[in-house]
């Protein structure tokens, strides 16, 4: 009678452990798919990661390449990713757009993914020029991925105050120039959750695999 209390109490144990396990092991698999925040030092205005979401990218509004105004409104609460160009760019921006299409083609099917690309020549980008390159791109759906124009100093107080997505300051007059391979991933709730270097398919990769996670958070 003994024996058979101690087998008892030993797969007991054993199934205690084996559950324990489990349920340790799934709760480190959510932290690892957990994406921190990024948020800014309002001291030092630099960017770090945080387990806390600071303040969400603001309002902002636009030109499309359909002569649409466009506002965080149109956007939606969905994730996207946001990047800086021109049209006329001969280096990186080529690279940032023919990697920007395979998250386009990616995620082509999925209505809460999108991408919002801002130029950083406005005197030069038009409507027209915009929508030019979108097709060039192959954009069919055109709320999908968003090409935006406007006011050069709001174009530029957005990169720097909403995204971060340049270090060095600047007024956003004549002479000042954004020019950055750096992409952006905002979250369904407008904060900033990533930063990547969008002339790396490596990065890129690691983005898509990103918004998966927040797809499935």
């Amino acid at each position: 009678m003994e024996k058979s209390n101690n087998k008892f109490i030993t797969v007991g144990i054993v199934v205690l452990v084996i559950l324990m396990g489990t349920y340790a092991y799934r709760k480190y698999e959510k932290l690892q798919q957990t994406l921190p925040y990024f948020v800014t030092n309002p001291t030092t205005n630099k960017v770090y990661q945080s387990n806390k979401p600071d303040k969400h990218v603001g309002n902002f509004s636009f030109t499309n390449q359909q002569g649409q105004t466009i506002t965080p409104k149109e956007i939606g609460p969905v994730i996207y990713v946001a990047d800086y160009f021109f049209v006329t760019c001969p280096g990186i921006c080529k690279e940032m757009s023919s990697q920007l299409q395979r998250v386009y083609s990616t995620f082509e099917k999925e209505p809460n993914v999108k991408i919002v690309s801002y130029t950083s020549k406005p005197e030069e980008d038009s409507v027209e020029a915009l929508m030019s390159y979108a097709l060039q791109y192959g954009v069919k759906d055109h709320n999908k991925w968003i090409f935006l124009t406007g006011d050069k100093h709001a174009l530029y107080e957005t990169a720097r105050k909403q995204y971060a997505i340049v270090d060095e300051e600047g007024d956003g007059g004549e002479e000042d120039f954004i020019h950055t391979e750096r992409f952006v991933l905002v979250d369904q709730e407008q904060y900033i959750r990533g930063y990547y270097d969008g002339t790396d398919s490596v990065e890129v990769e690691r983005m898509m695999q990103d918004i998966h996670k927040l797809l499935n958070h």
